[in-house]
């Protein structure tokens, strides 16, 4: 028997992993109604992934959740990789330009358990042993067949539908989106457990040979998670649990030697799948997290990069049904993530083909030539950055943009073109969508340090007006005109941040708004801001328009094109 249709959620949110939980409280944060339904009877209580890299602690600092996070984990600050028993490169994460210099180890089950009672603070109940069984839409809505444990169904009508039902998504499978890729040939053997310690507990460890690889991660001080490749059953069978015996033969034979391993807590065998969706989006339903793409775990980008598909296209959602976001925006969600979701594909598929290639000649390559590379300052800080997901942009999006002014050699002192200087210093700065960097400012009225990063939270865009580095009074003038401009028309959109360079404003200055101050000029260097300029941040931590110098016009158009 079917119920009447249920249409008091403006999104129905499908899955209750990581992905769902982050969709739905970033959707409950931005005052959208939604609700999140599972079929499983309760969260898993296997560790499965584990890393929480920096690009995910800023997002969880924005939700205002990270401490608890942080107290939940296990800090790892570099990254070993040995042929044999020789370390070939050590990576190191301290230097992230990041307010977490570190990935945070933290088992998958306690993600889950502190984004769900984040979301229950937020007043939403993940709806256990409640399975989708099939959806239609039209202009207008989602229809959406609910059935739950006891075999009563519901009709459930609402705005959009969003899949975040892993692998085996009966969104996707509803939708007739084919998973294109393929599975690897190895089988993986995983167990965490008790072990001796290495002598950095603080580090990963992957040793590669000519046997396979044997990779170590630090879950907490006396629990380690070991993973190693065998050959795989032939016809893609699968097989048994292994045992701890097999374990310890595997770091026997492939590790550093002297290892005893005790007390396992979980034991599996698994495959790894490259796969993707073409399209994360058709009408009014949207795939995010393991639904729209899987990879291999080197790396750990897989969650990570599910928990940000959330963080992207909740405040889209959010913006247009509250009847003040351009449609452009929904569409951006497919431009702006299937870029990053392709590009987590190649490079996941590269390290595990390297790290696993038992030829010759790539296991020579891979010995002589990784320690030279990646002693290369430039190298490390793109690997770093890559790991993080830091370096993630949506610089081809349809929803950023950005103007750079003439350039003049000479300027005259009143001219508003740059000088040829902060020209090229500009387009140094962050791009249109790239991630806007973190930097320590004061407070003008009250005196107080505060960070970028705490000011950019909330839901709202923020519209930083930077005087430059060599500020004029017309330049303050102009950006005192542009913000009050913004705040009569998009004031409950747009938040405005006047900054100065330097420890006070000046005197003659009328604006009312949020004052900030750079003396120390660390914000104006990292944005690139010689002379006045704008960036638009956008609620997710993006850019999403800059402008040198800062223009009402371009930015007007900006808007238009974002906002109704």
């Amino acid at each position: 028997m079917t119920e009447q249709a249920n249409t008091e959620a403006a999104v129905l949110v499908v899955g209750g992993g990581p992905t769902g939980l982050a969709m739905a409280s970033e959707l409950a944060r931005h005052g959208v109604a939604c609700r999140v339904v599972d079929k499983a009877p309760a969260r898993s209580e296997h560790s499965k992934a584990l890393a929480v890299h920096a690009r995910t602690l800023e997002i969880f600092e924005k939700i205002g959740i990270v401490d608890r996070f942080l107290s939940a984990g296990w800090k790892v600050h570099a990254i070993n990789l040995y042929s044999g028993c020789n370390r070939l490169v050590r990576l190191t994460l301290d230097e992230l330009d990041s307010p977490y210099p570190f990935a945070l180890i933290l088992p998958q089950s306690e993600t889950e358990r502190l984004l769900d009672e984040h979301l229950q603070t937020l007043g939403i109940q993940v709806e256990r042993q409640v399975e989708l069984t099939g959806f239609t839409q039209d202009s207008n809505a989602v229809t959406a067949t609910l059935r739950r444990a006891d075999g009563q169904e519901e009709a459930c009508r609402t705005a959009f539908l969003v899949g975040c039902d892993g692998a085996h998504s009966i969104v996707r499978h509803s939708l007739g989106l084919p998973f294109e890729g393929t599975q690897y040939a190895e089988m993986f053997l995983l167990a965490d457990l008790g072990m001796s310690l290495f002598e950095e507990s603080d580090a990963l460890h992957i040793f590669t040979s000519e046997k396979g690889l044997l990779a170590f991660f630090p879950i907490k001080a006396d629990c380690w998670r070991v993973v190693a490749n065998v050959e795989g059953a032939g016809d893609g069978g699968q097989r048994g649990e292994p045992t701890l015996e097999e374990i310890q033969q595997l770091v026997d034979e492939r590790g550093p030697g002297g290892l005893s391993l005790q007390n396992p807590q979980w034991l599996a065998a698994f495959r790894i799948h490259r796969r993707g969706v073409k399209n994360h989006r058709d009408g009014r339903v949207f795939l995010a997290g393991d639904s729209a793409h899987i990879h291999s775990p080197a790396g750990g980008q897989g969650m990570n990069t599910g928990i940000q598909d959330a963080l992207n296209l909740a405040w889209k959602l959010a913006l247009v049904l509250k009847g003040v976001g351009q449609p452009l925006l929904l569409d951006s969600y497919q431009a702006e993530r299937h870029a990053v979701a392709q590009a987590v594909l190649r490079g996941t598929d590269f390290l595990t083909r390297v790290n696993l290639s038992r030829n010759p000649i790539t296991q020579a390559l891979r010995t002589h030539l990784a320690p030279v590379l990646v002693a290369q300052e430039v190298v490390q800080q793109r690997l770093k950055r890559g790991v993080a997901e830091l370096s993630i942009n949506y610089r081809k999006s349809p929803v950023v943009s950005e103007h750079r002014g003439a350039v003049h050699p000479f300027p005259a002192p009143e001219s508003e073109e740059p000088g040829i200087g902060d020209w090229f210093e500009f387009g140094n700065g962050p791009a249109a969508g790239d991630r806007g960097p973190d930097a320590t400012l004061v407070e003008a009225r009250g005196r107080a340090g505060k960070r970028l990063f705490e000011i950019l939270r909330g839901t709202e865009h923020h519209l930083l007006l930077l005087g430059g580095v060599r500020a004029t009074t017309p330049g303050y003038l102009a950006l005192e005109e542009i913000g009050n401009m913004v705040l009569d028309k998009y004031g409950a959109l747009i938040a405005c941040h006047l900054i100065i360079a330097a420890d006070s404003p000046p005197e003659d200055l009328n604006w009312s708004g949020s004052l900030l101050l750079d003396p120390d000029l660390t914000l104006h260097h990292h944005y690139g801001a010689g002379s006045e300029c704008l960036y638009l941040i956008r609620p997710d931590g993006y850019i999403g328009f800059r402008s040198q110098p800062a223009s009402w016009e371009n930015l007007h158009d900006y808007l238009l094109k974002v906002f109704v």
